[in-house]
């Protein structure tokens, strides 16, 4: 039974008085949409009440929360002086937020806070400063990554003018990437020159050492798969597309671009897996530091590869050089496109540019197992999520489309990552006899096998164990590798 104007404005009041403005504003709302005249003379109380609260949590230490409530006030439009200058406050709390992170060295940070200031319709011309130097902080990690030293030393030297903060984290990173360079001239000569010499044990050993300090460099990928299988040709599960051997050094030598495509040769447990041959032809890795990335590769052999992502926030758009983008592709998209985002509830699907989800435009959708999502005019991809226990989720490329990585989907990875046969698992293995699963703890990855012994990096572990990146892991029936991309969580 509907409440008379009087008895409303009355429990509103009441709320008000109790420090409770959302039920007032909840109360309020019929009387709004009415007309009310002593409601909306009410409701400029209430937006006071939301900027008084949102004054307690910046002094309490929680940015977070007193956002909510500013925006639950600015959304009465009263222009009220207090909520202008608790906006104000809060703007001043994350450029100052920015400036600290980009002082750590931590510009990732810097562009995920600059990216919720601007949700929230925050104007600042400091922000925009801020965001364009971390953002080219980020290219810079991702040029050394891909072995392009020289051109990342530039561009993190133009973002020092750009600073508002002591140079102290940008002092550290370019200091790290002279000594990686300095490192990865020597091994890329060393392997050079061992490819030269057909000597491919010593080519796999120096190609390790290139993708240590560069893990994204193509064309050492190039030579260490070559260098594995000249290695050990008979028991290779993957052979590479036709390229002939003298083709190594002039690939190394003039810095081309090159993907190497691997086909099938046999499957299942008959045959020996490409990622075995990983730690008998190479020293095995030291164990990866610094927490987890936000990314990895994982390559199960026989199946094909997939990139990883970890955050519960992972951003699509153009593969360019321009943006941090988790998951970038080779099609007409927009530099930052579109943003799937995981909570307890599911997956949230959030754009400001052209999405469709089967079929039906849409800037905010709930996603739900087997939807078709459209970027752009043509880029599509499916929606998984093949067990119903676990809140992973598995994305399908169905448009032809590809990313810069040779992979064949995109796993979005929250507690585990289930590999093995049948139709519930995120990663279908036919001839396994049973499941793998990859699991997240506080320390990083781990593994766990039902079946019994298995090997990470040719050492034996029984039923579960901790997964350093990079990393091999052999089972009875298939074996599957690890490796990081980019920076780190």
């Amino acid at each position: 039974m509907a409440l008379s104007p009087w008895l409303t404005l009355r429990q509103a009041r009441e709320a008000l008085r109790n420090g409770r403005p959302d039920d007032a504003h909840r109360l309020l709302d019929p009387l709004l949409a009415d007309g009310h005249r002593k409601a909306w003379r009410l409701v400029r109380d209430v937006a006071l009440a939301y900027a008084a609260r949102g004054e307690r949590h910046v002094r309490a230490d929680n940015p977070e929360a007193a956002w909510k409530e500013l925006l639950a006030a600015e959304a009465l439009n009263t222009g009220e002086g207090k909520v202008a200058e608790l906006r104000q406050a809060l703007t001043r709390i994350g450029l100052a937020e920015c400036r600290a992170a980009l002082e750590a060295g931590k510009p990732l940070h810097v562009v995920e806070t600059a990216a919720r200031l601007r949700a929230r319709n925050t104007r600042h011309p400091e922000l925009a400063a801020v965001e364009e130097a971390a953002q080219d902080w980020v290219l810079a990690a991702e040029m050394a990554d891909r072995g392009d030293f020289l051109l990342a030393t530039a561009t993190a030297e133009k973002v020092r003018p750009r600073l508002a903060c002591p140079p102290t984290g940008l002092d550290r990173f370019v200091r790290d990437l002279c000594a990686r360079h300095e490192r990865f001239r020597e091994a890329v000569a060393r392997l050079t020159d061992a490819a030269d010499a057909r000597d491919w044990r010593e080519a796999a050993r120096w190609a390790d050492q290139v993708i240590a300090v560069a893990p994204n460099h193509r064309e050492a990928r190039h030579a260490q798969m070559r260098a594995w299988e000249a290695v050990q040709p008979e028991t290779m599960s993957y052979a590479p597309a036709a390229a002939p051997e003298s083709a190594v050094v002039p690939l190394l030598a003039a810095g081309a671009e090159v993907t190497a495509a691997y086909t099938p040769t046999r499957s299942g447990p008959a045959s020996t897996p490409r990622a075995a041959q990983i730690s008998a032809a190479v020293p095995a890795p030291s164990a990866s530091a610094g927490g987890l990335p936000k990314r990895f590769l994982l390559w199960v052999d026989g199946v094909g590869g997939y990139l990883v992502c970890l955050s519960a926030r992972v951003t699509f758009g153009q593969a360019t050089a321009d943006g941090p983008i988790d998951v970038p592709l080779f099609a007409d998209v927009s530099r930052l496109h579109a943003e799937v985002s995981r909570d307890g509830e599911g997956y949230l699907l959030e754009s400001t540019r052209g999405v469709q989800v089967n079929g039906a435009a849409t800037a905010r959708a709930v996603l739900r197992c087997g939807d078709r999502v459209t970027l752009g005019a043509t880029c599509q991809f499916l929606f998984r999520r093949p067990v119903p226990v676990s809140p992973s989720a598995r994305l399908e490329l169905v448009s032809g489309h590809r990313l810069p990585l040779a992979v064949d989907g995109v796993l979005l990875m929250a507690d585990n990552l289930i590999m093995g046969p049948g139709g519930q698992v995120h990663v279908c293995v036919p001839w396994a006899s049973g499941t793998v699963i990859l699991y997240r703890s506080k320390d990083g990855l781990g593994v766990r096998y039902a079946g019994g012994e298995f090997r990470i990096d040719n050492k034996p572990f029984r039923d579960r164990a901790p997964l350093s990146l990079p990393g091999v892991v052999t089972t009875d029936a298939f074996t599957f590798a690890v490796e990081p991309v980019g920076t780190r969580l």
